[in-house]
């Protein structure tokens, strides 16, 4: 008995040294990670929100279309394309080309150029997003890699970004591609998205492995020093030994009590989602399609005579449209219209096996059209299609047959550490209490372990004085 409380007499001060030294060394870390947790709540509701998240196309008769292969050819357009999409805009219906990495718009009657077409159809789009009809244009300029205003949680390249001249600057990324929203950005969210990003996740740190290693050095200090700070109080508890009653000291202290577990959690969920992004899956490199004009030949008179939209597709080295008519998905032969069973799921499986060729028994095949469980909001598309393997990993690859996008790829430890980050550094465990609530709370914990190692930082800088 009295070498126990030898060793624990010996073991409190050791603690308490290393306490301290330990803070001060992530402390500044963690106080940023702690005051940038605090402020993404905020931030979120500063920042501007789309008049409209959905364009909805106008039904376009299929009388007089030309054929592709004619309206390229009426137009002096040769070569190959990478997509092609039909659609109505402005009242008549248009042909989108890709050729040589430039999109080309015409006339689906006539085969006449659309100047501009694709610039304008950019400013159309953005002006519908965020329901600004007046406001001058400043510039139209292609985005074709993220950047520090659209970066890679947007997920959509490439992208037109529509510079509005407004005293907000407001500037709309969209995806003429498929008449989404990549995001809205103005003064205010480019301030604040910046802050958020320098301060907690490092991106001023370019380099990749040093960026990791400080961060992981931070997290695994702040989670021991959060750790020691209990056993430490347990340890004096139990040896009944007295506290000085310094008024700084006695709430440091009060407040360790409060949010060390939660100091615990957040740096351990910190540093697994850090380490789980490091050891994604392989991806296969797919070639972009190339099909040559002259088949792409399909009568579209021989469809429903109204339609939505239709988007060349490849499947094994052959090409369909993919075609919206009265509310019914075909996938039509390019050259002859002839109607392919099943094509949603044969194209789906095609394009994960393109992404990601497994040997494993394909055992379901879903279509996802709400952002739920292991695919969450982050992934942006939808809707998809997701292909569960049975494999040792339940590997789940989730692709979007309009764009032949690869959407997710969800594996096991993918679905371990989105439950760890979404449990314990999102908080959404208490999603039932509202939003309002749940920000509130994860953000009162953010503050109470900054302020924590702020006291304590204090207090060793005191002590040094």
């Amino acid at each position: 008995m009295k070498a126990h409380r030898a060793r624990t007499k010996n073991l409190i001060p050791m603690l308490l040294r290393w306490h301290a030294r330990i803070g001060m060394v992530v402390g500044l870390a963690i106080i940023g990670w702690g005051l940038s947790g605090l402020s993404h709540p905020i931030i979120s509701r500063l920042q501007p929100v789309a008049d409209a998240f959905v364009y909805t196309l106008d039904v376009l008769p299929s009388a007089d279309l030309l054929a592709v292969a004619e309206a390229a050819d009426r137009a002096g357009i040769t070569g190959a394309a990478s997509a092609v999409r039909l659609l109505a805009w402005q009242g008549r219906p248009c042909y989108r080309l890709v050729v040589a990495g430039d999109a080309i718009w015409l006339d689906a009657r006539s085969g006449e150029l659309i100047p501009r077409g694709e610039q304008d159809y950019a400013v159309h789009l953005a002006r519908h997003y965020i329901g600004d009809q007046q406001s001058a244009i400043q510039s139209v300029e292609l985005q074709t890699a993220f950047d520090d205003d659209y970066v890679y949680v947007n997920r959509l390249l490439p992208v037109w970004r529509v510079n509005f001249a407004r005293d907000d600057g407001m500037r709309v990324y969209v995806d003429t591609a498929s008449d989404r929203l990549g995001t809205v950005v103005n003064n205010t969210k480019a301030i604040t998205s910046t802050f958020f990003r320098n301060v907690h996740s490092w991106v001023f740190i370019k380099n990749t492995t040093l960026r990791l290693s400080l961060m992981s050095l931070c997290l695994v200090g702040g989670g021991l020093i959060s750790l020691v700070g209990l056993l430490q109080y347990y340890l004096q508890w139990r040896a009944g030994r007295g506290w000085r009653q310094n008024p700084l000291l006695r709430l440091h202290r009060g407040l360790g009590l409060a949010v060390a577990i939660t100091a615990v959690t957040f740096t351990a969920s910190g540093l697994y989602h850090l380490w789980q992004k490091q050891f994604l899956p392989s991806i296969a490199e797919v070639p972009p399609m190339a099909a040559a004009f002259n088949k792409l030949s399909l009568d579209w008179s021989n469809l429903s005579p109204y339609l939505v939209q239709a988007d060349l597709i490849n499947i094994d080295d052959d090409y369909y449209f993919r075609v919206w008519a009265r509310g019914e998905l075909q996938y039509r032969h390019a050259a002859n219209g002839e109607l392919l069973a099943d094509g949603e799921a044969v194209h789906a499986q095609a394009l994960a096996q393109a992404y990601m060729p497994v040997d494993s028994p394909l055992v379901a095949i879903r279509s996802v059209t709400a952002f739920a469980g292991e695919y969450g909001f982050v992934n942006k598309r939808l809707p998809v299609i997701a292909l569960d393997y049975d494999n040792a990993e339940h590997l789940s690859v989730y692709v979007e047959p309009r764009s032949g996008a690869l959407a997710a790829v969800v594996r096991d430890s993918d679905r371990v550490e989105g439950l760890s980050f979404s449990v314990l550094h999102k908080w959404h465990f208490i999603d039932g209490l509202g939003r309002t609530a749940r920000d509130g709370i994860s953000a009162f914990f953010a503050a109470g372990i900054a302020f924590m190692f702020i006291l304590g930082m204090v207090l060793y800088i005191r002590r040094l004085a």
